[in-house]
């Protein structure tokens, strides 16, 4: 019996504890994303390569400068994907599909994501118009090239939400862990508001179209400087403070929340009987 209850308090707790994995709030740092190593440069698709990016309305200028981080950039105009975004759901051969693609070559469950800007070059951001611009992205994750779901979107901001010029935003989906106001290392601020994300699953394609507040804005022509993956488990075992080691909520299961409390109750039942 001593067993049976310490295996169903053990199953209890761990359920308890699962629950409670929750993703913490988007860290905001004023300086540029340092340069990682055990980063991997996602293939930028173009016509010829299989699964190759499809621009929007009014075209783009989809390239291979999307393939490493040079200060080069890789864009669509993509001024009619509402629907797809309400839907979270982007198929190829949709009549409104716009994707920019890249190819990991390996399912990675986080990337950084450089931007190129072309309305912003540094200082306090006071103009709503530059506000929306530097997060004009909403991240699609595939692991068939095909096939992709919304990961997250930037659904609304607060121009001063960290204080007077320092935007911050709502997301749908998964938040950013971190978001660089200053850009990279590399190129400075002319990838300003690079971020990072860490998934639940990991994808070996990501895709890149406009996000809900530029297409409102009718600015939605995200530019992307380069895409890298990465997997979170390994920045945390290099370091267990990397904001990466967030580890993304996943509700428990209907199903497996009533084993645990079934296993209990038999316990509960079995000592009763025993006491008769």
């Amino acid at each position: 019996m001593f067993k049976k209850i310490s295996i169903s308090i053990f199953l209890l707790a761990s359920f308890s504890s699962y629950s409670e994995l929750t993703s913490a709030a988007t860290v905001y740092v004023a300086g540029t994303a340092p340069t990682d190593a055990n980063l991997t440069f996602g293939n930028h698709l173009v016509a010829g390569d299989a699964h190759p990016s499809v621009p929007g309305v009014g075209g783009g200028n989809i390239n291979n400068n999307g393939d490493v981080l040079n200060g080069q950039r890789t864009y669509i105009y993509d001024r009619s994907g509402a629907v797809d975004l309400g839907d979270g759901i982007a198929n190829r051969g949709d009549a409104d599909f716009a994707m920019l693609i890249w190819d990991m070559g390996l399912a990675f469950d986080s990337m950084r994501l450089y931007t190129h800007q072309d309305h912003y070059g540094g200082g306090p951001i006071t103009d709503p118009f530059v506000a929306q611009d530097v997060m004009e992205y909403s991240v699609w994750g595939s692991n068939d090239g095909d096939n992709f779901l919304l990961l997250s979107d930037v659904t609304g901001f607060d121009i001063i939400g960290g204080g007077a010029g320092l935007p911050t935003y709502t997301f749908g989906g998964t938040e950013p862990t971190i978001v660089y106001r200053g850009g990279s290392a590399e190129n400075g601020i002319l990838n300003a508001y690079t971020r990072e994300y860490v998934f639940a699953a990991a994808y070996q394609y990501y895709g890149i179209r406009a996000s809900t507040i530029s297409i409102l804005a009718n600015d939605s022509d995200p530019e992307i400087d380069a895409i890298a993956g990465f997997n979170a488990i390994d920045r945390c075992e290099i370091d267990p403070n990397d904001p990466s080691c967030i580890i993304p909520a996943v509700p428990i299961p209907a199903a497996v929340w009533l084993f645990g409390t079934a296993l209990i109750g038999l316990v509960g039942f079995g000592k009763r009987r025993k006491a008769a």
